[in-house]
């Protein structure tokens, strides 16, 4: 699988209705031919922001569970690759592009409040803005992947 076709596959998941951080998760562990009765469940409490609350952006909480995927230890040995190392260049790169990690920044909405949600739904940014965060998290982390594996 590409760049492009796993972008397009996790915006494919966010048009079926799975939040921003099951979508690139679930794109992502695809790529990687990952299944497991986790994925995406692990990513849901994370969409909105953190439980809603506008923290992190989700597609950053997806991305990064994605890369924990590929990259993640399962012990706690020393690694060649220091394990927070790609998290930390993943949320700059993302940070760079768009300015900020925090949701309720990149949507201009607080989703604690009526009046956020409103404008969310109003406004269509699930179509306009957040779509995009999931294209761009997920070549990102794509891309991150690529390099720490072609690295090792």
């Amino acid at each position: 699988m590409d760049m492009d076709e796993v972008v397009e596959l996790a915006k494919s998941y966010a048009v079926k209705g799975f939040l921003c951080s099951e979508s690139v998760l679930l794109a992502i562990s695809e790529c990687l031919e990952i299944r497991n009765e986790l994925i995406p469940k692990i990513a849901t409490g994370f969409g909105a922001g953190v439980g809603g609350r506008g923290l992190v952006c989700g597609a950053i909480s997806g991305a990064i569970m994605a890369l924990g995927l590929k990259l993640g230890r399962n012990t706690v040995n020393k690694q060649k690759m220091n394990p927070y190392s790609f998290a930390f260049e993943f949320l700059e790169r993302f940070e760079k592009e768009f300015g900020h990690v925090i949701c309720r920044e990149l949507t201009g909405c607080d989703f604690t409040t009526d009046a956020g949600r409103k404008k969310y739904v109003n406004e269509k940014l699930w179509e306009t803005k957040c779509r995009q965060y999931i294209g761009s998290a997920t070549a990102m982390v794509f891309d991150l992947m690529t390099q720490k594996t072609s690295e090792t």
